[in-house]
Protein backbone atom coordinates (compact mmCIF):
# COMPACT_ATOMS: atom_id res chain seq x y z
CA UNK A 1 0.00 0.00 0.00
CA UNK A 2 2.93 2.13 1.25
CA UNK A 3 4.54 1.51 -2.56
CA UNK A 4 1.45 2.28 -4.37
CA UNK A 5 1.26 5.96 -2.48
CA UNK A 6 5.04 6.64 -3.30
CA UNK A 7 4.26 5.74 -7.22
CA UNK A 8 1.77 8.32 -7.00
CA UNK A 9 3.54 10.89 -5.57
CA UNK A 10 6.44 10.80 -8.29
CA UNK A 11 5.80 12.70 -11.40
CA UNK A 12 5.19 16.14 -11.89
CA UNK A 13 0.76 17.50 -12.22
CA UNK A 14 -0.03 19.27 -15.03
CA UNK A 15 -0.31 22.24 -13.63
CA UNK A 16 3.37 21.88 -12.07
CA UNK A 17 4.36 21.09 -15.62
CA UNK A 18 3.04 24.13 -17.60
CA UNK A 19 4.40 26.34 -14.93
CA UNK A 20 7.82 24.61 -15.52
CA UNK A 21 7.49 25.20 -19.77
CA UNK A 22 6.03 28.62 -18.68
CA UNK A 23 9.61 29.77 -16.86
CA UNK A 24 11.43 28.38 -19.33
CA UNK A 25 9.96 30.18 -22.10
CA UNK A 26 10.24 33.24 -20.05
CA UNK A 27 13.99 32.76 -19.10
CA UNK A 28 14.55 32.21 -23.11
CA UNK A 29 12.92 34.95 -24.09
CA UNK A 30 15.40 37.54 -21.90
CA UNK A 31 18.27 34.97 -22.62
CA UNK A 32 17.87 34.33 -26.12
CA UNK A 33 18.62 37.69 -27.37
CA UNK A 34 21.41 38.50 -25.19
CA UNK A 35 23.34 35.06 -26.32
CA UNK A 36 22.78 36.50 -30.25
CA UNK A 37 23.92 40.03 -29.49
CA UNK A 38 26.99 38.61 -28.06
CA UNK A 39 27.74 36.29 -30.89
CA UNK A 40 27.00 39.35 -33.37
CA UNK A 41 29.53 41.69 -31.10
CA UNK A 42 32.34 38.38 -31.18
CA UNK A 43 32.76 38.54 -34.88
CA UNK A 44 33.75 42.39 -35.80
CA UNK A 45 36.15 41.98 -32.10
CA UNK A 46 37.49 38.04 -34.10
CA UNK A 47 37.98 40.00 -37.09
CA UNK A 48 39.65 42.93 -35.48
CA UNK A 49 42.27 40.62 -33.44
CA UNK A 50 43.12 38.60 -36.36
CA UNK A 51 44.35 41.49 -38.56
CA UNK A 52 46.53 43.19 -35.24
CA UNK A 53 47.79 39.40 -34.48
CA UNK A 54 49.12 40.21 -38.36
CA UNK A 55 50.21 43.27 -38.12
CA UNK A 56 52.16 42.32 -35.12
CA UNK A 57 53.36 39.21 -36.87
CA UNK A 58 55.15 41.46 -40.06
CA UNK A 59 56.53 44.11 -37.71
CA UNK A 60 58.01 41.64 -35.91
CA UNK A 61 59.33 39.53 -39.64
CA UNK A 62 60.53 42.96 -40.53
CA UNK A 63 62.95 43.65 -37.40
CA UNK A 64 64.04 40.49 -38.01
CA UNK A 65 64.52 40.08 -41.81
CA UNK A 66 65.21 43.72 -42.57
CA UNK A 67 65.04 45.01 -44.79
CA UNK A 68 62.67 42.66 -46.74
CA UNK A 69 58.94 42.09 -45.85
CA UNK A 70 56.59 39.24 -47.11
CA UNK A 71 55.13 38.68 -50.00
CA UNK A 72 52.65 35.95 -48.44
CA UNK A 73 51.21 35.54 -45.02
CA UNK A 74 52.17 31.70 -45.18
CA UNK A 75 55.40 33.40 -44.70
CA UNK A 76 54.87 34.37 -41.57
CA UNK A 77 54.38 30.60 -40.40
CA UNK A 78 57.17 28.86 -42.19
CA UNK A 79 60.68 29.53 -42.59
CA UNK A 80 61.44 31.33 -45.82
CA UNK A 81 63.10 29.68 -48.22
CA UNK A 82 66.02 30.96 -51.12
CA UNK A 83 64.30 29.64 -54.01
CA UNK A 84 60.88 30.65 -55.77
CA UNK A 85 57.83 30.58 -55.06
CA UNK A 86 58.90 31.88 -52.18
CA UNK A 87 59.86 35.54 -52.07
CA UNK A 88 59.60 38.99 -50.64
CA UNK A 89 57.12 41.99 -51.06
CA UNK A 90 59.04 42.87 -54.06
CA UNK A 91 59.07 39.73 -55.42
CA UNK A 92 63.38 39.55 -55.18
CA UNK A 93 63.78 36.27 -53.84
CA UNK A 94 65.04 35.86 -50.67
CA UNK A 95 68.84 35.73 -49.46
CA UNK A 96 70.49 33.05 -47.44
CA UNK A 97 70.91 35.69 -44.79
CA UNK A 98 67.34 36.57 -44.94
CA UNK A 99 66.42 32.95 -44.21
CA UNK A 100 69.31 32.71 -41.52
CA UNK A 101 67.50 36.02 -39.63
CA UNK A 102 63.80 34.18 -39.69
CA UNK A 103 63.37 34.03 -36.25
CA UNK A 104 59.07 32.89 -36.71
CA UNK A 105 56.53 31.46 -36.52
CA UNK A 106 55.35 34.99 -36.15
CA UNK A 107 51.48 33.62 -36.09
CA UNK A 108 50.12 31.01 -34.83
CA UNK A 109 47.98 29.76 -37.65
CA UNK A 110 49.10 26.46 -39.46
CA UNK A 111 49.68 27.22 -43.39
CA UNK A 112 50.75 25.03 -46.23
CA UNK A 113 53.56 25.75 -47.33
CA UNK A 114 52.37 25.62 -50.77
CA UNK A 115 49.41 27.80 -50.20
CA UNK A 116 48.69 30.04 -53.31
CA UNK A 117 48.08 33.41 -53.35
CA UNK A 118 44.43 33.40 -53.34
CA UNK A 119 44.12 30.24 -50.83
CA UNK A 120 41.96 31.14 -47.38
CA UNK A 121 44.49 31.18 -44.68
CA UNK A 122 42.79 32.10 -42.15
CA UNK A 123 38.95 32.15 -41.63
CA UNK A 124 37.74 35.18 -39.78
CA UNK A 125 34.99 36.86 -38.25
CA UNK A 126 31.73 36.85 -40.19
CA UNK A 127 33.09 33.66 -42.11
CA UNK A 128 35.13 35.94 -44.00
CA UNK A 129 38.85 35.06 -45.86
CA UNK A 130 41.96 36.58 -45.02
CA UNK A 131 43.96 35.75 -48.45
CA UNK A 132 47.45 34.16 -48.12
CA UNK A 133 49.09 37.07 -51.02
CA UNK A 134 49.68 40.35 -49.20
CA UNK A 135 48.69 43.01 -51.04
CA UNK A 136 51.02 46.22 -52.11
CA UNK A 137 48.97 49.32 -51.52
CA UNK A 138 48.99 52.38 -53.09
CA UNK A 139 47.59 55.52 -51.59
CA UNK A 140 48.08 57.43 -55.25
CA UNK A 141 46.33 54.60 -57.35
CA UNK A 142 42.54 55.14 -57.88
CA UNK A 143 43.14 58.45 -55.28
CA UNK A 144 39.50 59.42 -55.89
CA UNK A 145 38.33 55.75 -53.76
CA UNK A 146 41.28 55.95 -51.68
CA UNK A 147 44.22 53.78 -53.29
CA UNK A 148 44.05 50.40 -54.43
CA UNK A 149 46.42 47.05 -54.38
CA UNK A 150 49.07 46.87 -57.14
CA UNK A 151 50.39 43.50 -58.71
CA UNK A 152 52.91 41.66 -56.91
CA UNK A 153 56.18 42.31 -58.57
CA UNK A 154 55.24 46.21 -59.56
CA UNK A 155 57.82 48.35 -58.09
CA UNK A 156 57.92 48.81 -54.45
CA UNK A 157 58.09 52.36 -55.23
CA UNK A 158 54.06 52.50 -56.08
CA UNK A 159 52.68 51.64 -53.05
CA UNK A 160 53.00 52.97 -49.46
CA UNK A 161 51.61 50.01 -47.74
CA UNK A 162 51.98 46.26 -47.70
CA UNK A 163 48.41 45.36 -46.85
CA UNK A 164 46.36 42.39 -45.75
CA UNK A 165 43.25 41.63 -48.31
CA UNK A 166 39.52 40.03 -46.67
CA UNK A 167 36.90 39.03 -48.65
CA UNK A 168 33.43 37.63 -48.07
CA UNK A 169 32.26 41.05 -45.57
CA UNK A 170 28.93 42.19 -45.96
CA UNK A 171 28.74 46.22 -45.50
CA UNK A 172 27.05 46.01 -42.36
CA UNK A 173 30.18 43.47 -41.66
CA UNK A 174 32.83 45.86 -43.06
CA UNK A 175 31.36 48.90 -40.94
CA UNK A 176 31.63 47.01 -37.61
CA UNK A 177 35.26 45.79 -38.20
CA UNK A 178 35.97 49.24 -39.36
CA UNK A 179 34.54 50.92 -36.48
CA UNK A 180 36.65 48.94 -34.17
CA UNK A 181 39.96 49.77 -36.08
CA UNK A 182 39.76 52.90 -37.23
CA UNK A 183 37.02 54.41 -34.81
CA UNK A 184 34.10 56.49 -34.97
CA UNK A 185 35.50 59.55 -36.52
CA UNK A 186 34.78 58.43 -40.20
CA UNK A 187 30.88 59.21 -40.26
CA UNK A 188 30.31 58.56 -43.97
CA UNK A 189 30.29 55.21 -45.89
CA UNK A 190 32.64 56.87 -48.80
CA UNK A 191 34.66 58.07 -44.95
CA UNK A 192 34.70 54.37 -43.60
CA UNK A 193 36.05 52.78 -47.24
CA UNK A 194 38.49 55.46 -48.02
CA UNK A 195 40.64 56.94 -45.05
CA UNK A 196 42.11 54.84 -42.45
CA UNK A 197 43.71 51.70 -42.01
CA UNK A 198 40.78 49.80 -42.60
CA UNK A 199 39.40 50.65 -46.57
CA UNK A 200 36.84 48.67 -49.35
CA UNK A 201 38.02 50.67 -52.38
CA UNK A 202 37.02 50.40 -56.09
CA UNK A 203 33.06 52.05 -55.71
CA UNK A 204 33.04 55.94 -55.90
CA UNK A 205 29.92 56.33 -54.21
CA UNK A 206 29.61 53.58 -51.75
CA UNK A 207 26.60 53.23 -49.93
CA UNK A 208 26.24 51.75 -46.09
CA UNK A 209 25.10 48.10 -47.31
CA UNK A 210 26.98 47.94 -50.14
CA UNK A 211 29.24 44.61 -49.96
CA UNK A 212 32.61 44.78 -49.99
CA UNK A 213 34.36 43.05 -52.54
CA UNK A 214 37.94 42.96 -51.17
CA UNK A 215 38.92 44.74 -47.82
CA UNK A 216 42.66 46.01 -47.02
CA UNK A 217 44.09 46.45 -43.71
CA UNK A 218 47.36 48.76 -44.56
CA UNK A 219 49.33 46.48 -42.04
CA UNK A 220 52.95 48.19 -42.38
CA UNK A 221 54.93 50.74 -44.63
CA UNK A 222 56.58 49.57 -47.54
CA UNK A 223 60.67 49.56 -48.07
CA UNK A 224 61.63 51.92 -50.34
Amino acid sequence: MRKAEEMKRRGFTLVETVVTVGIIAALAAVVYPTVVKQFDSADPTRAAEDLNSLRTGLESFGVNVRPRLPKDIEDLANAIRTVAPDSASDASLYTLTDSASWLGPYIGASIAATAAANDTVITTGYGAAILNRLGLYDLELNAATGGDTVATGSPASDAEFISVRIKGLSGAAFNAINLLIDGPGEASAADRRFKGRFRCPRAAAPAQTDACVEANFLVVPTRR
